[in-house]
């Protein structure tokens, strides 16, 4: 797999109250899906950051220090490092690395490359160019994700434009339920 210099920020704070567990300790194929997911980004060379209560091997670390704030208050304190961060929440049970890689190629002059799946943007499971969150960082009356991305210059993917890129959509669903998981997790098989 071509290597294309970049970061990764993956999310692990969140309350996971739907899902009535931690969903970075969710086990796919024998391991915990936050270690599964470092391991994905390490081996497309990009450096990973878990921002969240509990560092992961292989991975800088930020904690959460706001418990349960929601992804932009520890998103914000997160400086990158290289020109396009891909953030990542914890629950991607199909995540497939080569994602990174066809976003990257695809964003152009885009803040940010955003899947949308059924009218609602994966704002976290997206790429954004480092410009994006230098923004964030200065907008901290900014507390929704939403209201961050409607000031970007956003490349937004529907289902077409993602299997133009041979991007499955599987690979961009979060599983916010124990149902939503089972689901995904038999589709991985």
């Amino acid at each position: 797999m071509k290597k294309i210099l970049g970061e990764a920020v993956l999310l692990t704070g969140g309350a996971s109250r739907r899902m009535g567990r931690d969903k970075a300790g969710l086990v796919v194929d024998g391991q915990p899906l936050v270690e599964r997911l470092v391991a994905q980004f390490q081996s497309i060379g990009w450096g990973i950051t878990v921002l969240g209560r509990t560092p992961v091997a292989g991975a800088s670390f930020i904690e959460d220090s706001d418990d349960y704030a929601g992804p932009l208050s520890c998103l914000r304190r997160f400086v990158p490092s290289q020109k396009f961060v891909f953030v990542a929440s914890c629950d991607l049970v199909c995540f497939n690395p080569a994602l990174v890689l066809r976003f990257r190629e695809a964003i152009g002059d885009y803040d940010a490359a955003i899947p949308t799946l059924d009218g609602f943007d994966q704002t976290l499971c997206a790429l954004y160019h480092s410009r994006a969150l230098d923004a964030l960082g200065r907008e901290e009356s900014t507390t929704r994700v939403r209201d961050w991305i409607a000031n970007l210059h956003v490349l937004r993917l529907g289902i077409s434009e993602l299997a133009e890129l041979g991007v499955d959509r599987k690979w961009v669903q979060s599983a916010n339920t124990p149902e939503e998981f089972q689901k995904l997790l038999l589709s991985e098989g």
